[in-house]
């Protein structure tokens, strides 16, 4: 097992408005905080792994696209949402907001 300490963990500002604490990143996993400000956006894109995300305060628009549905969800503090490798997804701060996200690297 290896420690991660606080100040080994990257932090870096990704979107306006939008900052990436880097966890942890292991072989086959990532999990990151993320802190948003109101109004912030995360723009659509995709990657081919899997993502899960848990809102531990605020509240956000989720807009997930798998070319044959679009569906937008609204989360709040408490509430998980799961993004499936390859689909189209994108963000929507409607509050100041913090979560933790994770992802499988692995193919």
């Amino acid at each position: 097992m290896l420690k991660i300490s606080k100040e080994d963990q990257p932090v870096v500002e990704v979107f306006n408005g939008v900052i990436r604490h880097t966890l942890a990143c292991g072989k086959d996993v990532l999990m990151a905080r993320f802190e948003y400000k109101k109004g912030s956006k995360v723009p659509s894109h995709k990657h081919f792994y899997e993502q899960v995300t848990t809102i531990l305060e605020g509240k956000q628009k989720i807009i997930i696209d798998s070319g044959n549905k679009r569906e937008e969800i609204i989360v709040q503090s408490g509430d998980s949402y799961i993004v499936p490798a390859n689909f189209e997804h994108e963000q929507v701060s409607l509050e100041d907001s913090v979560t933790i996200d994770a992802w499988s690297l692995a193919p």
